[in-house]
This record gives structure tokens, C-alpha cells and sequence, in this order.
């Protein structure tokens, strides 16, 4: 299988899990119905729930966004070296996106990592949690002293090589909580959407 195909693989399960999980009940209705769910508005019901139970929800919890604000940083600091091989560190292009990256980071650590979202999540999920927080205080600091296109460099091998280790982390831990029924739609679905690009690339 090549490298294109894994790569949506991966993206198309993470989107069809965090789907599955989101709506367990929807498995009585069968594949059909689960393949085309759409995210609704929250209700009155989901915006009263504790924190910590909203911690753990995908759709609210903080893990699943943290390791969105960690891709989108690491995208923006991949997108910054092209500029900074080109044009130096001092570029526009670069501090832009270095900003950019920033403005994610603070994010992650002062909304979707605050303690009372972290402390009432399961010990795997907050192992996950404690680790994002760590690298973003850490890529923080990193992009606040940064001086050279070497060192925007390191930073953004850490980014990509810690975001893809947390988010791997978190989907298989998600996955293996999955009961054999919900596995079996996931591979259905992934299945069937392989086929349609398939198609659409032939």
C-alpha cells in the first residue's frame, strides 16, 4: 500500500472513530446511517455537562483538540522553513507563521489543557495530556528564542515527530476501546471510501 493511501487511511479512521464514539447509538441504525451522521449544534443537555465528563468527550475533550493545535503548529512551522531556506529566519513569511503557531500554542495550553479538563480524565488519557502540555511549554520556548533557520529547523522535526507520536498514542488507545461491532463499521466505511478514491483517481 503506498505512503498516499496510508496517509488517508489514517486521516478517514481517526475522523470515522471520533464519529463512532461520538455517537455509539447510532449502531443500531447500521453502516448506511453512520456513514452519512452529521455533527449537530450542541444541545442545552451537552452544554450543561461537568467538566470532567466533557474532558473525555471527543467532540469537547481536551487530548483530540490539543493534538489539532499541535498538527496546525507544525504545519505552519513546515510551511515557515520553505520561506526560511529561501528568504533567512527573518522573513515575514517566517515570523508570520511562527506567530501563527504561537497563537495555537496558548490555546492549547490556557483552553483546551486548563487543570479541571485535565484532572478528571482516565490515566491513559491524561498520560496524553500531561505529554502535550509538556511539548507545547517546551516548543514555546523554543519559538520564542529562535535565532536561526538550523534551530526553526529542530523545532519543527520535534513538532512533527511529538505530534505524531501523541496523536498515534491516543487513536490506538481510542480504537482498542472500541468494541468489535464498532471496529467492524470503521473498516466497512474506511473500505468503501478506499474504493470511491480509487475511483475518482482512475
Amino acid at each position: 500500500m503506498d505512503k498516499e493511501t496510508l496517509a488517508m487511511l489514517f486521516e478517514e479512521g481517526g475522523n470515522i472513530i471520533t464519529m463512532l464514539l461520538r455517537n455509539r447509538d447510532l449502531f443500531r441504525g447500521g453502516a448506511s446511517e453512520v456513514a452519512t451522521v452529521e455533527q449537530e449544534s450542541p444541545t442545552m443537555e451537552e452544554v450543561s455537562v461537568p467538566i470532567s465528563e466533557k474532558a473525555t468527550d471527543i467532540k469537547t475533550g481536551c487530548v483530540p483538540c490539543s493534538i489539532g493545535h499541535l498538527g496546525t503548529c507544525s504545519g505552519l512551522i513546515n510551511e515557515g522553513m520553505r520561506f526560511a531556506r529561501k528568504d533567512g529566519i527573518q522573513s515575514d513569511e517566517v515570523i508570520s507563521r511562527v506567530n501563527m503557531c504561537l497563537d495555537e500554542l496558548n490555546a492549547l495550553e490556557r483552553v483546551d489543557l486548563r487543570p479541571e479538563l485535565i484532572h478528571g480524565l482516565p490515566d491513559w488519557e491524561k498520560t496524553l495530556a500531561e505529554q502535550s502540555l509538556s511539548l507545547s511549554r517546551t516548543l514555546r520556548h523554543d519559538l520564542e528564542g529562535l535565532s536561526s533557520v538550523s534551530q526553526l529547523e529542530a523545532v519543527a522535526a520535534k513538532t512533527q515527530t511529538k505530534r505524531q507520536e501523541i496523536g498515534q498514542s491516543w487513536f490506538k488507545q481510542r480504537l482498542s476501546l472500541m468494541s468489535p461491532e464498532q471496529r467492524g463499521e470503521v473498516e466497512k466505511v474506511l473500505r468503501k471510501r478506499v474504493e470511491e478514491r480509487a475511483a475518482a483517481n482512475e
